[in-house]
């Protein structure tokens, strides 16, 4: 499931617990790919979430829904690590 969690993170939460190589694996694709969106990742025994800046979003997109935009940019990413949402 992946969610809008607040005001500027979006979180993926699996029911079972992510393998720690995977939760490695999220925080380094992260690092070593660039994001129009997508600011900071972390990770816990369920969840991957990710930060992003509303207000950037608005003035680039001219939009007052910013949190669409980071979840299509998080969804992707996910599916570039083969995690099914």
């Amino acid at each position: 499931m992946i969610f809008c969690n607040g005001d500027c993170h979006i979180t993926y939460q699996s029911e079972e617990a992510l393998d720690e190589a995977v939760r490695i694996q999220a925080v380094r694709l992260f690092e070593d790919r660039g994001h129009a969106y997508l600011t900071k990742v972390s990770t816990t025994e369920n969840t991957i979430t990710f930060q992003y800046s509303p207000v950037v979003i608005m003035e680039a997109e001219n939009t007052i829904e910013p949190g669409h935009k980071a979840m299509i940019e998080a969804e992707k990413f996910l599916e570039r690590m083969e995690i099914s949402i």
